[in-house]
């Protein structure tokens, strides 16, 4: 080491309950602006000095203290127990593993296998197809020089853990059959969720990669020194970046890790529990923690409603990951969307988005933006501009507006997927669901409709000379809640004939096109005022007024080029109205985007008008970008009514 680099040791708070400290190692260096901090490492620190039977990290891995808490948490955590579920697939398969065969049973406690299939497409790895799923049925039937060597571990594993039967999908889904393989997949939530424990293969690009601490000596290590009366611990942390650290990066496994209710993650250096409470680590000098948004797989976080709310943080978590086909877009996110929304997603779900909160769902956005959403139809699959789906792939979080939802300005149609004979084949989306929006959702929409926003809305009432608590009494005495307002004045009767206004036959428009008559204008966008990332959405007198959501690289760098015409104007359509929290660093904005009602009563949340940057093309229309405007400035805009066709 350099002579003018040191190496530092931060002590944390003294153990209420043991003789020890924990610190942070440091590697001290002088630089240019002074001294810097690099952390390098952890260790654990017993002032007693005392030799103990603590658990430790070693080259194998530790069962007798997973066993006890796995145990411990069947006995006692009433939100882990997952029945056997009866809505387990026809056909249902395990693995035996004392007889080594594959057997069809519904009714048996079983572990589930979660892992990176890789590229090993070598023929001698055994696989269940039609061809070979009868021999596998058979004593022995499963060879060890075939089988995959993560499956071999696994199964390993389960004895380690007195458990009988192992899921495994390559296994345990004929691959060549379409017909199971759809079966299967499609109970996902139910295979993962019914499942005694799943085991999660983290580290490894590969079937035949193996398992760390089973068919692999783990090669940190936690070792122990006496010095000066102390008796000091490594702490085994997982590296950053490994390139064979897949798991945690394919969009497969995210789905699996959530359905669980009990997951035991090995990586190449250590392993650790994981239930719907807490997080339990093989060493005892990573004390137990319990969920948090940042380190859980869980549905539900403590604090967090059912619903959209879990919803949009598990979308945000599975659009970062990738998958080896764009084909398996939805499929590898129904099982959450089923467990989230309590039915299957053919019934609940618009590709991708939630039926029940399908307006709330359209204000996703991709985080950096380095692409332009692009619509995908292949012969498998569909995924439209105005679905999350069509940014899969791109590797870029989807993102929603931290914002409340006070209710759609438009009403949304779709080709009816039965149409019956004489009618328009349309069918308007939710419109018989009771949609959910936030609390002041009427004092909100009364001004969206004073303000024109809401087409077949008439008002009787007025800021200039009513309270808010009047204007929302007249409000409700008309309409009794949001789903009965949202129908009597979102129906667009122009749709009624919107083939012929669009000059296309009703059979000829596109699997994925969503339909309305939305309020629409045009702004300019820019750069920020305040130079910051993202682009401000600019009115006629260079005034800015709203943003677009997200750091929209792509756009950005467009808009930024010498080629790019400054005075250029974007089409913009209304979909909702949402609600900023005020902040003291809002500025003017606090006051001047804000109303107020004839007592001087302002709103606790600057209204706002939810918005797509669109893009013609030819009849139809792509979903360009997410962003919004403040209320009073959609209202001084120059807005006309238009049919758009989103594709």
């Amino acid at each position: 080491m350099r002579s003018d680099h040191n190496i530092c040791l931060f002590l944390g708070p003294l153990d209420e309950h043991k003789s020890s400290v924990a610190a942070d190692i440091y590697l001290q260096y002088a630089e240019e602006n002074g001294q810097a901090n690099l952390w390098v490492g952890d260790l654990h620190i017993d002032i007693s000095n005392e030799e103990s039977n603590t658990s430790s990290i070693g080259e194998r891995i530790s069962w007798s203290r997973f066993e006890e808490k796995i145990n411990e948490c069947r006995r006692e955590h009433i939100k882990c127990r997952g029945e056997i579920n009866p809505a387990l697939p026809r056909g249902f398969r395990v693995i035996d593993i004392p007889r080594r065969r594959i057997v069809e049973t519904n009714d048996a406690s079983f572990v589930a296998l979660s892992y990176v299939w890789g590229r090993d497409t070598r023929p001698s790895l055994l696989t269940a197809t039609r061809a070979t799923i009868a021999a596998m049925k058979m004593d022995g039937g499963l060879s060890v020089s075939q089988i995959p060597r993560t499956i071999e571990d696994a199964m390993s594993a389960c004895t380690r853990l007195g458990i009988r039967y192992l899921w495994a999908d390559r296994l345990c889904i004929i691959q060549d059959d379409a017909e199971d393989k759809i079966n299967q997949i499609s109970a996902m939530n139910d295979v993962y969720s019914s499942a005694l424990l799943v085991l999660v293969v983290a580290y490894g690009d590969s079937m035949d990669f193996g398992i760390h601490g089973i068919s692999h000596q783990r090669p940190t290590v936690q070792h122990h020194e006496g010095i000066t009366g102390l008796r000091v611990t490594n702490i085994v942390r997982d590296p950053e970046e490994d390139h064979f650290a897949l798991w945690h990066t394919r969009g497969w496994t995210y789905q699996e890790a959530v359905c669980a209710n009990r997951r035991l993650h090995f990586t190449n250096t250590r392993a650790y529990f994981e239930c719907r409470t807490s997080i339990f680590h093989e060493d005892a000098y990573n004390s137990e923690t319990a969920l948090n948004e940042f380190t859980s797989y869980g549905l539900l976080l403590e604090s967090e409603n059912p619903g959209f709310e879990a919803f949009a943080r598990h979308l945000k978590n599975y659009s970062s990951r990738s998958l080896s086909y764009r084909s398996d877009t939805y499929n590898a996110f129904i099982g959450i969307t089923n467990l989230l929304y309590g039915s299957h997603s053919e019934s609940t779900f618009i590709y991708g988005l939630p039926k029940v909160d399908f307006d709330r769902a359209l204000r996703w956005y991709a985080n950096m933006g380095t692409s332009t959403p692009s619509r995908l139809e292949t012969q498998d699959i569909t995924c439209p501009t105005w679905s999350w789906s069509s940014a899969m792939g791109h590797s870029d979080e989807v993102h929603y507006q931290e914002t409340k939802f006070y209710g759609a300005l438009t009403l949304w149609y779709r080709k009816s997927a039965t149409p019956m004979p004489g009618d328009e084949q349309l069918e308007a989306i939710n419109t018989h669901i009771n949609t959910k929006v936030d609390e002041g959702w009427e004092t909100y929409m009364a001004i969206s409709c004073e303000e024109g926003c809401v087409r077949n809305a008439s008002t009787s009432w007025s800021l200039k000379s009513n309270s808010f608590s009047t204007i929302r009494e007249s409000f409700t005495a008309r309409w009794s809640n949001y789903h009965a307002f949202r129908k009597d004045t979102l129906q667009s009767r122009e749709l009624s004939q919107w083939s012929e206004n669009l000059h296309i036959p009703a059979g000829d428009v596109k699997d994925g096109v969503i339909l309305a008559e939305p309020q629409t204008a045009f702004f300019r966008v820019g750069t920020k005022p305040s130079k910051s990332y993202g682009l401000a959405i600019f009115d006629s007198e260079d005034n800015a007024i709203g943003e677009l959501c997200g750091e929209v690289t792509q756009l950005r760098e467009e808009v930024d080029s010498p080629q790019y015409e400054r005075t250029a104007t974007c089409e913009f359509i209304a979909c909702s109205i949402s609600g900023l929290h005020i902040r003291p660093y809002s500025g003017k904005e606090r006051e001047t985007k804000n109303y107020s009602d004839v007592e001087g009563k302002m709103l606790d949340m600057l209204p706002i008008v939810n918005l797509f940057m669109i893009q013609r093309r030819g009849k139809y229309a792509y979903r360009r970008e997410l962003g919004w405007v403040y209320l009073k400035d959609w209202a001084k805009s120059d807005r006309t009514w238009e049919m758009v066709m989103l594709e």
